[in-house]
């Protein structure tokens, strides 16, 4: 089977009846993250590194002209990269040169959408994707906020709608203040598809602003909902990962595919992930069943594919008590979460590994492309150090270790304020 994966990266723009391009930093960034999609080469799509896929098979990355990676770390060498026309010659020249060997193409896209279905049909590609409105239904605020509950550490105590889904300005305006009751960090505003920190209000009156109220008019006047949040001081966060298999039957089994806690900056922006073993702290796994139990919705909808939830432990603002909020995003599509899962395959028994999205002045460290040590951390690079002809502002690297606090005060050098992520994110429990 020859694989081909699509980093559409604009996933939720895309699902959007009028695509708006990203910002020219939001498109270079994006340039610059799609070959890690790479990665997952040599995977089961529905599992974790454990299960690979024949050594004989093609890993194919789809790139622009203009953002065809160079400088190619060891573990993205086993990938050709190639753009779309590329593609659709070598798989012609394969087609017609080795039939059998041609019979399967794997279509893997970051996200299912009309256009990831264009792209990949231009190359000839048979696709089979689920239908785009249920794709687009499981990505909203609007199936996310049937689900958004949250309970304290020892369950004693439950919310069942942590957010408010909202249609008119008169709603947003009680639910900002209800926000604003609830903690004194204010409140979040986010686009019914909204994702990476993009499409949001963030605010800390309860008055909104003129910008704010124009902002919302344009989205109620598209018949769009928003989705109202109060701000809290975020303790830890995981993405729990999940593969929902093609059969028509919510019943069918869900496979769980692991858990990879998140590193955040203030502004809740990831920075990278926790890779571990298969086992997850045990606070996880409240949500864990709740993810299943939404899985299980999501396929009783039509949806099949990767599926990814972000659940997060927080400080109560009103009694400081340690709370579990069972799923604030869900991702109908691949995630890094489940890219940094992939990334299990490096670890070694009794270590722990850290996966830094950074800077690449504050990654590089000796040779680019292939494992170095620093003391007793080992470093392996994972994203090329150049894009369409220019060195690539921002990178990812691996960091691994048995010694946490090594592996911990190395990454902290780097993440600089997220250093109590890290610190808060529990890696001593599993060194």
């Amino acid at each position: 089977m020859n694989r081909v994966l699509l980093p559409n990266l604009f996933f939720e723009e895309e699902l959007q009846s009028t695509v708006k391009l990203g910002s020219a930093i939001a498109r270079q960034l994006a340039g610059e993250l799609g070959p890690l999609i790479g990665l997952l080469a040599g995977e089961n799509p529905a599992a974790g590194s454990e299960s690979h896929y024949p050594s004989h098979t093609r890993s194919i990355v789809v790139v622009s002209e203009d953002s065809r990676p160079d400088d190619v770390p060891s573990a993205l060498q086993s990938v050709e990269f190639l753009t779309i026309d590329e593609l659709a010659v070598s798989k012609g020249l394969v087609s017609q040169s080795d039939s059998e060997s041609a019979a399967v193409w794997d279509a893997v896209p970051w996200g299912w959408s009309d256009s990831a279905v264009a792209v990949l049909q231009k190359a000839g590609l048979r696709v089979n994707a689920p239908d785009i409105d249920v794709v687009r239904l499981i990505n909203s605020r609007q199936f996310q906020s049937q689900f958004d509950a949250a309970i304290d550490i020892f369950g004693v105590e439950r919310l069942d709608s942590f957010g408010t889904l909202c249609r008119t300005l008169p709603e947003v305006n009680a639910a900002i203040k209800a926000a604003c009751e609830y903690s004194q960090r204010g409140w979040v505003i986010k686009a019914d598809l909204s994702h990476a920190s993009r499409n949001r209000l963030l605010g800390t009156s309860s008055v909104l602003r003129s910008e704010h109220r124009a902002w919302l008019e344009s989205r109620f006047a598209s018949s769009e909902s928003v989705y109202v949040e109060p701000w809290v001081e975020r303790i830890s966060e995981c993405g729990l990962q999940f593969f929902v298999p093609q059969t028509g039957n919510a019943l069918a089994t869900i496979q769980f595919v692991g858990a990879a806690e998140m590193l955040t900056d203030d502004a809740g922006q990831y920075r990278g992930s926790i890779v571990r073993s298969t086992i997850h702290d045990a606070v996880w796994q409240p949500a864990i069943d709740h993810c299943l139990q939404i899985a299980r919705s999501a396929a009783a909808q039509g949806y099949f594919g990767p599926l990814g939830f972000d659940c997060m432990v927080f400080r109560c603002p009103k009694h400081g008590h340690r709370w579990l909020r069972l799923s604030h995003d869900i991702n109908g599509r691949l995630t890094m979460g489940r890219v940094a899962l992939s990334l299990r395959k490096f670890l070694e028994p009794g270590e722990t590994g850290i996966w830094v999205h950074a800077a690449n002045s504050g990654l590089q460290n000796g040779n680019r492309t292939d494992e170095v040590s620093s003391g007793s951390v080992r470093i392996i690079p994972t994203s090329p150090g150049w894009i369409g002809g220019g060195a690539a502002r921002n990178g990812t690297a691996l960091f691994v270790s048995a010694d946490s606090d090594r592996l911990k005060a190395t990454c902290a050098q780097i993440l600089g304020q997220s250093v109590k992520k890290i610190a808060a994110s529990g890696i001593d429990r599993h060194s």
